[in-house]
Formats: structure tokens, sequence, C-alpha cells
């Protein structure tokens, strides 16, 4: 897409959060207080997610604030970013998913990066026992991830609209549109070979990430020493399982649900579930990441666009552990309910919570792995056209 029409729309989306975080309180308190006496607006929700749990309710503080800021910011320049890399100004489902991967990432780095900026924080970041004691204590989980789903479609809408009425003149006058030629781009991997090993590169940090797991054991699940007797007398069968302080130190930025793993004091049952948690993520990882190599194009020259990229595998991460969230609220209330969780309507909310995380902490591994594949399998093709005596075919058919 053209530049002039990626700020319209990455301007509109960052004033349409400004307006979601600043305003909506005030207004609401406004609304309220035409109500008859005792009544009072509750939390406002769209198709379940919060819209008000994120705003900002207490400007005299940094904290208050601090966060909001971050999250509006990075989401205008990711927004900006995704726009730019779409193909033509048509919406395809591909960069809107994106846009949501954006959001998403917005919300996490507003999450992790805002106790670091703050300098009333006790830690660079929120610890997970502080995280679910904080939502326990009224505070919505997950709330700028939910607001940012709630947010980005707006941002899409207005992209439908601007490619729907593209032809009017006020609207190529002042947007700057321009005919699209209908040339498509050359694609950088031309082979299922080279998709397949791209795909497979970025699963790697994945599975080791899984293979280590969040350490911390979150759910009811555990065994303890009524159900396991042994004539050796053990007094850590008698408590719940406690990981270590280092470990609990960086838990807020792990996914206790994507474990390849079992834990010690954890039954086969609560096992099982974290392991189907954690197939779900990897099996929505996988196609992600190979649409992000089918559709990965060359830059000028044929140089690899190597933040696109990265960008493109951190994005698909993030929706990838959203999907795996999904799961998770659902099959570990069944299965093997979270021990902070006492309110049914609290556990989707944490396991979102955990994914976006998650995927703001770690995704970036994701498509570093991408970039170094691509970079590795374009240094051997030219090592193997340089060779004497290989015959080299330019006019490889590409693979749409």
């Amino acid at each position: 897409m053209d530049r002039r029409p990626s700020m319209v729309l990455a301007a509109y989306g960052a004033w349409n959060h400004v307006i979601l975080l600043s305003l909506f309180d005030p207004m609401k308190r406004r609304l309220t207080g035409l109500l008859a006496p005792g009544r009072e607006i509750g939390p406002v929700r769209v198709l379940g997610l919060s819209m008000d749990g994120f705003v900002v309710t207490d400007p005299g503080r940094v904290a208050g604030w601090l966060p909001q800021v971050v999250f509006v910011v990075a989401g205008g320049v990711l927004t900006y970013g995704v726009l730019r890399g779409a193909r033509g100004l048509k919406p395809r489902l591909r960069t809107v998913l994106a846009l949501n991967g954006a959001a998403l990432l917005a919300a996490g780095l507003a999450v992790l990066i805002g106790p670091a900026l703050d300098p009333q924080a006790r830690s660079a970041f929120l610890t997970y026992n502080e995280w679910t004691g904080s939502a326990r204590m009224g505070a919505v989980p997950a709330a700028a991830a939910q607001a940012a789903l709630c947010v980005v479609w707006l941002t899409v809408f207005a992209w439908y609209l601007m490619w729907r009425y593209r032809h009017l003149p006020p609207v190529r006058r002042y947007l700057g549109i321009r005919d699209e030629t209908g040339r498509e781009p050359a694609h950088l991997l031309e082979t299922p070979g080279e998709r397949r090993q791209l795909m497979w590169a970025g699963l790697i940090p994945a599975v080791l990430l899984a293979v280590a797991g969040g350490p911390v054991l979150r759910h009811s699940a555990q065994r303890y020493l009524e159900q396991d007797l042994s004539v050796t007398f053990d007094p850590a069968l008698w408590d719940p399982y406690r990981p270590p302080l280092l470990v609990q130190e960086w838990s807020g930025v792990l996914y206790p649900a994507l474990r390849l793993r079992p834990l010690s004091h954890e039954t086969a049952g609560g096992w099982l579930a974290t392991l189907t948690v954690c197939v779900v993520f990897l099996l929505a990882l996988a196609p992600a990441l190979r649409s992000v190599a089918r559709h990965l194009t060359a830059g000028p020259e044929g140089r690899v666009t190597a933040l696109r990229l990265v960008m493109n595998g951190w994005y698909a991460t993030l929706l990838a552990a959203v999907v795996a969230a999904f799961v998770d609220g659902r099959l570990l209330q069944w299965s093997a309910p979270r021990v902070e969780a006492e309110l049914a309507e609290l556990r989707p909310g944490l396991a979102l919570g955990d994914a976006v995380r998650f995927g703001t902490a770690w995704g970036w591994t994701v498509g570093l792995a991408c970039l170094v594949a691509v970079v590795l399998m374009r240094r051997h093709a030219g090592s193997r056209a340089a060779r004497p005596g290989t015959e080299v075919d330019e006019e490889q058919p590409i693979d749409a």
C-alpha cells in the first residue's frame, strides 16, 4: 500500500485508541450521573471482550496512563508497518490477521514495557503472582489485548471503505490513490520445499520453548502425598509445587499451559490438558508460518526484507498463542481448573493474557529463525549457482 493511505489508516486507528482510552471513562461517568440514584453503567463488552478495562482512570499516577501511551504509540507504528507491506489497496485476509497480530503485540508491549518505564515500579515487569493477584482484586485480565481486539476492526472497516470508494475523485485526490497495475511481485521462496524449510525453522524455537515450558504449575490437578504414598518421607509431596525463585520472577513472560513435559506434582490428566494446549499452539503456528513463506516477496534488487519477515513471524506466534488460549480457557476449566481463577469469567482472560505476554516476549525468536533460514537458503542457492558446470534454470515457475 502507498504511504499516504497507510499513514491515514494508522493515524485513524491510533485516534480510535486515544478516544477509547481517554474519553470513555469520563463519558461513562457522565451518563451514570443521568441515571436514577443507585443505578450505574456496568462493564461494557463487545462479543465478550472488555472495552473499558484498559481505559485511563487515574491520570494523576504515571502507572495510570503510561501503559496506554505505549499501547497507542506502538499500535500506530506497527499498524503503519503492516499496511505499508500490504500488496495493493484491496483488503486481504492475511493482512487483516497481521493487523490483529500488530494490535496484540502493541498490547503485550504495553503490559511488559509499561512497568519498566514507571519510576515507581518495584520490578521491570509484573510476575505471574502479581498478574493474577491484580485480576482477583478486580482488574480485567488481558485488558489491553481485549481493547486491542475490539478497536482494530474499526481500522479494518475504514480500510474497506477506502478500497470500496477508491474511484471517487475526492478520495483519490486527498489520499493519493494510484491505479494498481496488477503486477505481482516476485516470490522469494519459489518451491514448496523452501517454504517447508522456513516453516520447520520457525517451529524450532517454538518447540524449544515448549520443551522448556512454563515450569510453573498453575492448575489444580496436583498430586499430593495421600494420592501417592511412599515409604520414604518427602516433604515436597505435602505442599503444592513451588518453582525456584528465579523461575517465579520470570514466570510473567512464560505461558504455563505450553509444556511438552510433565512436572513432578502434576497428575496425568493435568499434563494431558496442558499437552493438548501446546499441540494446538504448534498446529496453529505451522500453517501460519507456511503462509508467511508462501507470500514472502523480495525487496529492491531481490534483497530479503528482514524486518518484515521477523515481524510476520512475531505476529504468527502471537496469533497461534491466542488460538491456544481459547482452547486453554475452555479445556483447563473442565479437566484442570486454574488455581488462581476462582471465578469462571476470569479463566479465559487469564489464558489470553498468558498468550499475549508469551507471544510478545518470545515471538521475535520465531521471526529471527525464519530470517536465518531464508538467508542460509539464499546463500546455498548462490553458492550452488556459482559452481562451475552447474546449470541454473532462471525461469523457474512461481507457485502462487
